[in-house]
């Protein structure tokens, strides 16, 4: 899998041609094949996000990228016969790609008003369509979703919006891949950032259910490497996962690699290596203040966004308050209100720098705000409440007039301090619901999951339940850590949905890589007991030590209990002790109990009943313990025979 899976992301992402596979079994009746077969008008189509899931599943998916490379070899044969080729043929394949429509417009433009073109736009208009409501393209969360890479250049064209440059970017702890374009729109004349994402037509023509290509970490260890020989806006994830583990040297080769493909966003990123604290002179800083110089005479917004920083913090040259308006202004004639100041912020919050400074930060994030920018206001109230400068009351209200003002941020912000408290959630449920679908408007994952958390918990009418699992797919698709782990226990206790004990341990095993403890402790337990997977306590051992190491007091338990019975491990009795004691102090009560029972049997520590006794005083929420308790002056009378009466309480 791991070979189709190499061979199928450098298709998507260079079109190089690798070995055809198997065709997946199909139903017997597929709806894309169904419409595809009939090529009816586009009005006629069924929605875009059913017609484009009945194509991830038709056999189709995995010959598109084939056939793309043979429709592009006929085009490119005979370009002054183009007319003739099979073109409502040739659209079965060709679909979902925005690009062929375009070629077609470009062949037919002498006969604009052929009724094969005009089909043929239609069918654009919906595809596009399709695409733009898939996401907002504003985060890598929002990504617009494209079946391949090339049609993002298409959608920014049908935009009217002018490519300044485009990089890969990894994001998600590896787990996704984003191609990130910053844009000019001479409409507005503003610059901008827009992600896009194929990810769900990776998955398709790999089987490999989305989002689960985090299980091998195949973007980082496997993919990222080879495809950068064909494709150089892989160079830039590539450099920033050498830097994020300080492989400096390899980070700044991959960058001149970039910039020696024409690369802007390298120049800036190459710039930045000078500035930050561990850039052990690498690069000589003359060449960095001229790499940064050439990207920021190009009007490269983030080239200008680091000369701003840089200049206000006094490292590039004589500090000038005036150069420093200057800029800022520069940086607000392309960008909407607020923008310059917040990319100030960040780099002030950016502890990696060596002018970093957290109350420079806050008081840029502040500024932008005041700049109008709403969701900087939503997260600078909330910094003022969680370092008690204004109280909660205050942070809700002001919560509320951003949200009011249509804020996104601040619509969740608000909704979430409302649930929070019960009496408050009943009473306000249903604005909470409208705030959280204001705020699922621009694809936030924490909306989505509190939306989906209301739903399930009926907070919003138990005649919407059924709607939980769709939000809750929603978040974890974008990798918000507590949906993941949601969605994990949902599957695995068949509740809203039918029980998948597979599925529930990739969201699981996935959930683990956001570091989430939570689900790195329910994936041990799942291998421990051998739960819908193998019994494997290896695996076991890592996902409870993993947990374990943050301070999860639950995993800090299980993982004693494979040192106290040697599951993966060799047997450490006073090993098991330790890590029974640390989870008891944290407040497990089966870790308490465990305590009690081996103190009271006195076999692998000296028998210590009021040890014991005072371990099942704290474990009294556990039956087992509770019943000893109970039953205590019986079990510890001199002469009584305590094995077999604690055995049946055991039972």
């Amino acid at each position: 899998m791991i070979s189709r899976l190499l061979c199928t992301s450098v298709i998507l992402l260079t079109l190089v041609a690798c070995q055809s596979r198997p065709s997946a079994p199909l139903a017997a009746t597929n709806l894309y094949q169904q419409q595809l077969a009939l090529l009816p008008e586009a009005t006629a189509l069924p929605p875009y996000t059913e017609l484009y899931q009945s194509y991830l599943a038709s056999p189709q998916v995995f010959e598109s990228s084939g056939e793309w490379l043979r429709f592009q070899q006929l085009l490119s044969e005979k370009p002054e016969a183009c007319q003739q080729l099979p073109w409502r043929q040739l659209l079965v394949s060709q679909f979902w790609n925005l690009t062929f429509y375009q070629q077609a417009s470009q062949c037919f433009a002498t006969q604009p008003d052929a009724a094969e073109i005009k089909h043929f736009r239609q069918y654009q208009q919906y595809v596009a369509n399709g695409v733009l409501q898939s996401g907002s393209g504003r985060a890598s969360y929002s990504a617009y979703q494209v079946n391949n890479y090339f049609d993002a250049h298409e959608v920014l064209r049908l935009l009217d919006l002018q490519t300044v440059d485009f990089y890969g970017e990894l994001s998600s702890d590896n787990n996704a891949l984003h191609y990130v374009f910053q844009v000019y729109d001479p409409n507005q004349q503003q610059f901008r950032t827009l992600y896009f994402e194929n990810q769900r037509y990776l998955h398709a023509i790999d089987q490999i259910p989305f989002p689960f290509m985090g299980l091998v970490d195949g973007w980082k260890e496997l993919l990222l490497a080879p495809a950068t020989q064909s494709n150089q806006m892989l160079l830039l994830p590539r450099a920033a996962d050498a830097l994020a583990n300080n492989r400096l040297e390899e980070a700044v080769s991959l960058y001149q690699q970039a910039i020696n493909g024409g690369s802007l966003h390298a120049r800036v990123k190459l710039a930045e290596i000078c500035y930050r604290n561990l850039s052990q002179q690498l690069v000589d800083a003359e060449e960095c203040e001229r790499q940064l110089l050439q990207a920021a005479d190009g009007d490269y917004v983030p080239a200008l966004h680091l000369l701003h920083f840089l200049h206000h913090s006094g490292q590039f040259g004589t500090a000038s308050a005036d150069k420093v308006a200057e800029i800022r202004q520069y940086i607000r004639s392309m960008t909407e209100p607020g923008q310059a100041e917040l990319q100030l912020s960040r780099y002030y919050y950016n502890q990696s720098f060596k002018k970093a400074d957290p109350r420079q930060g806050d008081y840029w994030l502040q500024q932008a705000a005041a700049e109008g920018l709403l969701d900087a206001g939503a997260f600078w109230v909330l910094s003022q409440q969680e370092k008690q400068q204004i109280p909660a009351p205050e942070l809700t209200q002001q919560l509320k007039q951003l949200a009011d003002q249509g804020g996104s941020a601040a619509a969740y912000l608000y909704a979430s301090q409302l649930m929070q408290q019960p009496e408050l959630a009943q009473q306000h449920a249903p604005q909470i619901e409208q705030y959280l679908l204001q705020a699922v408007q621009n694809h936030h994952p924490e909306a989505y999951y509190l939306l989906a958390y209301g739903y399930e918990e009926g907070l919003f009418g138990p005649e919407k339940m059924a709607l939980a699992l769709r939000h809750f797919q929603q978040a974890a698709e974008r990798f918000y850590p507590r949906a993941m782990l949601r969605l994990g226990t949902i599957y695995r206790e068949g509740k809203l949905t039918a029980q998948d004990l597979q599925r529930a341990n990739r969201w699981y095993l996935l959930c683990s890589k956001q570091g989430n403890t939570g689900c790195a402790f329910n994936a041990g337990v799942m291998f421990d007991d051998g739960e819908g997977v193998p019994q494997n306590y290896e695996n076991a051992w890592r996902f409870f030590n993993f947990a374990a190491e943050r301070g999860y007091a639950p995993a800090i338990n299980r993982l004693a209990l494979l040192y106290l019975f040697g599951k993966g491990v060799e047997t450490d009795t006073e090993k098991a002790i330790t890590l029974f004691t640390e989870a008891a102090a944290k407040g497990s009560t089966s870790a308490s109990y465990y305590l009690g029972l081996l103190y009271f049997e006195g076999k692998l520590v000296p028998q210590d009943y009021p040890k014991a006794k005072s371990y099942f005083e704290k474990a009294r929420q556990h039956p087992n313990a509770q019943r000893y308790l109970e039953q205590w002056e019986e079990l510890t009378a001199p002469g009584t025979a305590t094995t077999e009466n604690h055995n049946k309480l055991r039972q």
